[in-house]
């Protein structure tokens, strides 16, 4: 069975869309660290794998999208880096929807927490969503 597209009209405003977990283990360290061998400090995870994190996620947890859809902004706030190690849990919740013409808004927030739910860092991202 085929799961449908998702649409502008499968979301609501306050609904969480899913989650997904990720173990921050020291093979992503290291694929990081190839291209960015400057950031390697120690266990503490490097601020640009944020979006990294984010990004994985939002593929997983919003599936399947419409080819087209555009990426409009996005932003973070960073409580505090996990640690080499950690396992993360992204959810992804809608929190708004609009019609600006005929242009279709969708904006997402994601909250990364810890396995025991310390918050790390969080995210707003608006995408044109093209169906």
């Amino acid at each position: 069975m085929t799961t449908p597209v998702l649409t502008f009209s499968s979301f609501t405003p306050g609904t969480l869309m899913g989650r997904s977990e990720t173990l921050l283990d020291a093979a992503a360290f290291q694929r990081w660290f190839e291209l960015f061998p400057e950031d390697e400090q120690g266990p503490v995870m490097p601020a640009g794998m944020v979006a990294v994190v984010t990004m994985r996620a939002y593929s997983e947890v919003l599936t399947p999208r419409p080819p087209g859809n555009v990426h409009g902004a996005q932003r973070f706030e960073i409580e505090r880096l996990p640690l080499l190690g950690d396992r993360l849990v992204t959810e992804f919740r809608c929190v708004d929807k609009k019609l600006r013409g005929e242009r279709k808004w969708v904006t997402f927030e994601s909250t990364t927490t810890g396995s025991a739910g310390e918050r790390f860092f969080a995210g707003r991202m608006a995408i044109l969503w093209a169906a």
